[in-house]
């Protein structure tokens, strides 16, 4: 008897994503994660619930096997990749890949973040990272960020690119939506006596950092370059996306957005770089972990129709 195949029906957002991996001609059989880290000066104003400059404490639980992104990749066999641009405190372990361009940034609501070589150079270690961890390998990476008070330095730069007031793109971070307004206010305060260029990328990171966020940007633009799909985490790595995007719109075509965070400038973003999130998990983690598990739909959906 002939044998009938019959179509795979019923999947609902795994199918819009099996597309999105269809039109890129992708299979995700094999993946990793890339998490960049650092340190932001204006985590010295308190919006989250970990100490200031204190990010060598979560990088450590990752190394550790002890954070949900590093036990969900453990339990897939993935590896993931830390590289430090940024860490205030230095960290004596062979896992971690270094590329620290300065010990954290400085507190924007006081001067600017960054200098601008400082950008130039965190772009640059994103795009070498690339050859670092021998990309071809990989069907599709994951992208994460390790960095206390970066969903702050990111709604700024959001803001400004986006021309919405800092209320419309603050959210809590880790904290609650009792630090939001204060979030909003520092960055207007900052914005007082700042005057950021929106269409001049190096100034506007120069001003609101942070070195993880500008690596995130350059490890980007180098996946359009490598025509490799990237899987975003949330908020930060969509800002990062943006930045990227207005270098070379081409990086786009290769972004999948895993899930929709509570963040309230994520959809904003997401909008703008027409991307629409594959689930809406409501993750505010950070850290991968939206990637993580994105990448694993992502495999299990091609898994499907293999």
């Amino acid at each position: 008897m002939k044998r009938v195949e019959i179509p795979i029906q019923g999947l609902g957002r795994l199918e819009f994503l099996y597309s999105r991996l269809e039109k890129l001609n992708n299979n995700a059989r094999d993946y990793c994660l890339v998490i960049f880290a650092g340190d932001n000066g204006v985590s010295c104003e308190n919006t989250s619930i970990y100490e200031p400059m204190s990010s060598y404490g979560i990088v450590k639980r990752h190394l550790e096997g002890n954070a949900p992104t590093a036990i969900l990749l453990n339990r897939l066999g993935k590896k993931e990749y830390i590289v430090d641009v940024g860490l205030a405190r230095q960290m004596e372990n062979s896992a971690i890949i270094d590329h620290n361009i300065r010990r954290g940034s400085a507190n924007f609501l006081d001067e600017d973040a960054l200098e601008k070589w400082e950008v130039k150079k965190a772009i640059a270690a994103g795009q070498r990272i690339w050859d670092e961890i021998d990309y071809s390998r990989f069907d599709i990476i994951g992208l994460g960020e390790i960095g206390v008070a970066n969903t702050l330095c990111a709604a700024a730069l959001a803001a400004v690119m986006t021309a919405n007031a800092p209320a419309v793109m603050a959210g809590k971070g880790s904290g609650d939506d009792k630090v939001i307004d204060k979030k909003a206010d520092i960055i207007s305060r900052a914005l007082e006596f700042r005057y950021p260029e929106a269409d001049n990328l190096l100034d506007l990171m120069a001003r609101f950092g942070g070195l993880e966020i500008a690596a995130l940007s350059g490890f980007i633009l180098e996946a359009a370059k490598k025509q490799k799909p990237i899987v975003l985490d949330g908020f930060v790595t969509a800002v990062a996306a943006l930045l990227a995007s207005r270098i070379d719109s081409s990086v786009n075509t290769y972004l999948i957005a895993p899930s929709l965070s509570d963040e309230r400038g994520h959809r904003t973003v997401l909008d703008i770089l027409g991307l629409e999130p594959v689930f809406d998990l409501n993750i505010n983690y950070g850290e991968g972990l939206a990637a993580a598990i994105g990448l694993f739909m992502a495999e299990i959906t091609a898994k499907f129709h293999d």
